[in-house]
């Protein structure tokens, strides 16, 4: 019964895992020549009017890779008297303060990331949400440590997380996360590499003559 149990387990840990492959070869895997991956992230984000799809685990190993705090969003009318609806994304990743905030009755708000940040005027004019006069949007770098048994042999790993601010359309959103791998690629980049087909393998193929040419 054990023995049966660990299979089941592992099974469900497998298919976990391909899902997320999926969902992420679906935004793209990309290997560069010095040996680094990128994984680009899909769908996680805040937003004022989309909700909280934020998700601290970026390997899809189960286990949180950031630290998400004080995530809100929101939209509504400021009271007692009405001067237009106030949207707002905000959230704390790693300690790192992001925020976005717009008014929509004098057209302007600000958005905010770390100790980058400004205030802008959007009139709503174009259909870009990042345009505007000012910061309207904000796109930064936060450095990471995380772990992952199918990355560097489950050594600490040091990432560097991408993430933008959109002011007008308040949103905080997650877009890439970028690691070096350590020697061969470790087992998740290469199913997930091998999982886009073709253009996967030549790409897992050409991460590997790059690596052993660093290597020799």
């Amino acid at each position: 019964m054990k023995e049966r149990r660990k299979k089941t387990e592992y099974l469900h840990q497998t298919n976990k895992r391909w899902k997320w492959m999926a969902g992420a070869t679906a935004a793209g895997i990309t290997a560069t020549q010095a040996g680094a991956i990128t994984i680009n992230l899909s769908n996680n984000f805040i937003s004022a009017t989309g909700g909280n799809h934020l998700n601290a685990d970026l390997t899809g190993d189960g286990k949180a890779d950031i630290t998400i705090k004080n995530a809100f969003n929101s939209v509504f009318t400021q009271l007692p008297t009405f001067s237009g609806t106030l949207s707002i994304a905000r959230v704390n990743i790693n300690g790192v303060r992001a925020r976005a905030f717009y008014h929509a009755y004098d057209l302007n708000g600000y958005a905010i990331l770390g100790l980058r940040g400004g205030n802008f005027y959007y009139g709503g004019h174009t259909n870009n949400p990042t345009s505007g006069i000012g910061t309207a949007t904000l796109t930064g770098s936060i450095p990471i440590l995380f772990k992952d048994l199918h990355i560097n042999g489950g050594a600490l790993t040091k990432g560097s997380l991408e993430v933008t601010v959109i002011g007008p359309r308040p949103e905080v959103r997650l877009d890439s996360l970028t690691y070096e791998a350590h020697g061969v690629p470790d087992q998740g980049s290469s199913l997930a590499l091998l999982a886009m087909g073709a253009g996967g393998i030549l790409a897992l193929r050409r991460l590997r003559g790059a690596q052993s040419a660093v290597l020799s």
